[in-house]
């Protein structure tokens, strides 16, 4: 089996401009966009196979390629228990 994760930016949640203080704080940290941060943390998991970046211009592209190596415990307060997650992703506006 292999573990393929799709939305390591939580739908958006993880990326520039809505991504939560800390985790910005570790992206600048480290130089890089929070996107980065978040698709380097699911990586770092030692069941985690692919990860899928959803990118859709070459800017989130090159972005999401940063992808760096890191502690993922620093983003321990992110951690939401499933049903909030679905919650919160259901509620978004879907264009």
């Amino acid at each position: 089996c292999r573990v393929v994760v799709k939305e390591a930016v939580a739908n958006g949640r993880l990326v520039d401009g809505e991504a939560p203080a800390v985790l910005r704080a570790v992206a600048d940290r480290y130089g890089v966009g929070p996107d980065a941060v978040a698709i380097g943390a699911v990586l770092a998991q030692p069941w985690c196979d692919v990860v899928l970046s959803g990118a859709v211009t070459a800017d989130q592209l090159a972005s999401n390629a940063a992808a760096v190596s890191f502690d993922p415990d620093e983003l321990a307060d992110l951690i939401e228990p499933p049903d909030r997650y679905w919650a919160t992703r259901s509620a978004r506006p879907w264009a």
